[in-house]
């Protein structure tokens, strides 16, 4: 087996739309594109295919349809000041970001499924969810 591994240090690239602030003049708040780099600790990606199992009652055994469907979730861990935090905030509040998936490359959509952080010393976790079309 090949001893190929991502090199350190691991980073995210995210890109996404965040609101601007609001004025109280009668014009539609703009949208603007955050760029954001995150040096992780760890990232890692678990994918699932869509399978559906049909049983039958009486019958032998059951039948497997692989939907040809693929999920990806994106597990991040890495060390951030506040100011990132908040940046990231924006982005989670803003829409749908994109991210450059560091496996292969390519820019993927994707939501937030969670985010936590510690203050007391700027550990953060995220899990990210693909966004297939």
């Amino acid at each position: 087996m090949s001893e190929e591994r991502l090199i350190r240090p691991l980073v995210l690239g995210m890109r996404g739309p965040i609101k601007a602030e609001e004025t109280d003049e009668l014009v539609p708040v703009s949208t603007i594109i955050e760029n954001l780099t995150i040096n992780c600790n760890e990232i890692s990606i678990h994918i699932e295919r869509r399978i559906q199992r049909t049983v039958i009652r009486g019958g032998e055994g059951d039948d497997l349809l692989d939907e040809g469907a693929e999920s990806a979730v994106y597990d991040i861990e890495a060390e951030v000041s506040l100011s990132e935090y908040k940046a990231l905030m924006d982005l989670f509040r803003g829409g749908q970001p994109t991210i450059k998936d560091p496996f292969d490359s390519a820019e993927v959509k994707v939501a937030f499924k969670s985010i936590e952080y510690r203050a007391s010393d700027g550990l953060l976790k995220m899990q990210l969810m693909e966004d297939v079309d």
